[in-house]
């Protein structure tokens, strides 16, 4: 969720509609990759396979996420954006670099509706992006460990590392969960 108070790289931009089939897409692709990472080709095939579908899974949810809860709770969105990271500069030199570039939706509120919504809605839907790509990452994770993909274990694990690292990233920037927490004790963030 993109608030206006971070700098990023912007890339490109898309509709609301041009932005949710491109994450559903990329979803979808990501699931079918996983599913061939569980399968009986060559361990590089199903490695590589592993590897594409999890990254699908990660860059595909996060924006959507706030989006989809977003419009359940009554918030409006104008558009989409597809630029580096908002915390890029919270990373350690070298990273930092990368994840200015990389790929990251940002769904973008209108104001006024994010505003005239409630403080509890503001709150779910700020939250639901990390929890997201913190469930849904972790089950992709999981999904190849128990499935046997070459490396499943692995990837579980630097998963789990990850977003221990990056929960706790949150509580220290001011990140989605902080967000979250504004909204909920009447300092909206709109």
């Amino acid at each position: 969720m993109h608030d206006g108070m971070t700098r990023r790289t912007e890339r490109a931009r898309l509709s609301i509609a041009a932005g949710n089939v491109t994450q559903g897409a990329m979803l979808l692709g990501g699931v079918g990759l996983l599913t061939a990472s569980a399968g009986n080709s060559a361990a590089w095939l199903r490695l590589a396979a592993m590897l594409g579908g999890y990254l699908l899974v990660y860059f595909s949810t996060h924006a959507a996420a706030h989006w989809l809860v977003g419009r359940l709770l009554g918030i409006a969105f104008t558009h989409y954006t597809i630029g580096g990271s908002t915390h890029a500069g919270a990373y350690p030199p070298g990273l930092r670099q990368v994840f200015a570039r990389l790929p990251f939706f940002a769904v973008h509120a209108d104001r006024a509706s994010l505003r005239a919504a409630s403080p509890v809605a503001q709150a779910m839907m700020f939250g639901a992006g990390m929890t997201s790509s913190v469930i849904l990452c972790t089950l992709a994770a999981l999904w190849c460990a128990v499935g046997g993909a070459p490396g499943g274990a692995a990837l579980l694990l630097a998963n789990l590392a990850w977003f221990a690292g990056a929960l706790v990233a949150e509580a220290c920037t001011r990140g989605d969960y902080a967000k979250a927490s504004d909204a909920l004790a009447g300092r909206r963030r709109a």
